[in-house]
Order: C-alpha cells, then structure tokens, then sequence
C-alpha cells in the first residue's frame, strides 16, 4: 500500500456536497477519490465540521443559494463553478474562499488542454491548502482512463490540489 498522499489533522478530508437536482452525477465522480483519505457527506449533520479538514463542493447546477449551514467552518475553502452565481453567493454569504473552476481565464482552477486520454489541469492564481499553505500556480497533465466532465474533473482535481497539494494531484489514480 502507498503512503497517504497528505496528512490531515483529523486523517480524512470531509467533503461536504451541495448537489443539484435531481441527483447529481458529481457525486459519483467524487466518489472516485481514495475512500480512505476522503469522506462525502451531506450537509445538515448538525454538529460542526472540522476546520482545516473540511472542503465544500458545490454543483455546477445549483439554481439557488443553499440554506445557511452552521456546522460549515468560516473561511473552508468551497470548490465552485465560476459560472454559477447561486454558489457564489452562497460562499460569499457563509464567509467560504472560493476555488473557481471552469473553462474561463477568470477561473482559478482550469483545463489548459484536454482530449480523450489526457488533460491538463492549471492552476491560475495561488490557493491555500486546508494546512495553510500556499500552491502557486502550476499545470497538472493527468492521464485519463475514462471519460470527465470538465467540472467534474476539476473538482476531483481541486479536492486533492487542496488536501496534498501538487503531489496528491501527481499521484492520485482515479482519473
């Protein structure tokens, strides 16, 4: 067995999803993460979330805001569509630091090139891991064994850029 990818103060990385309707398929593709190292889960638990281990991801189809979450920690990072104003304002609202991920320059996070067997995730401006510490802007090229939305592989690609930073990406074997 590898070593972990990260470390984590908790050990697992909480991913809360706000999905759209009806059933969201980005919850498949998040699934594809090492279930060891990461944990899907849905809000309204009701206890807190833990900070520095919590990362939300919010579809790409949300058409409204979400309800206030009061176990979501202030200032979790929250990996959403830059097109998507209902998640934007949903991480301004609930004090979260948004990863942007889509295919515009305005994007923190996009594909620099893609194709059938192989994409290039770059990261555009610097972003906090949940250790606090800071990746600068990089291109990853992954090899892809199966087929991706692009928002799908981008999220996949920021929750591990956000738990391990650079070498979680290089190493993980889910795309």
């Amino acid at each position: 067995m590898s070593p972990p990818l990260y470390k984590v103060v908790c050990g697992v990385v909480l991913l809360l999803l706000f999905a759209g309707p009806p059933r969201c398929r980005l919850e498949d593709s998040l699934r594809r993460l090492p279930r060891e190292e990461f944990r899907l889960c849905v809000p309204g638990g009701g206890e807190p979330l833990p900070p520095g281990s919590t990362i939300a991801v919010l579809s790409d189809l949300l058409e409204s805001p979400p309800d206030s979450v009061p176990e979501l920690p202030k200032g979790c990072p929250a990996i959403l569509s830059g097109q998507n104003e209902a998640a934007a304002l949903f991480a301004r609202r609930e004090g979260l630091l948004p990863v942007d991920c889509g295919l515009s320059i305005r994007d923190s996070l996009t594909l620099s090139s893609v194709t059938e067997t192989s994409a290039v995730i770059s990261l555009q401006r610097p972003v906090a891991r949940l250790d606090g510490s800071l990746v600068e802007p990089v291109e990853f090229p992954l090899t892809l064994t199966r087929r991706w939305t692009p928002y799908h592989l981008l999220c996949c690609g920021g929750a591990l850029l956000l738990a391990g930073g650079a070498p979680a990406l290089e190493r993980a074997d889910i795309f």
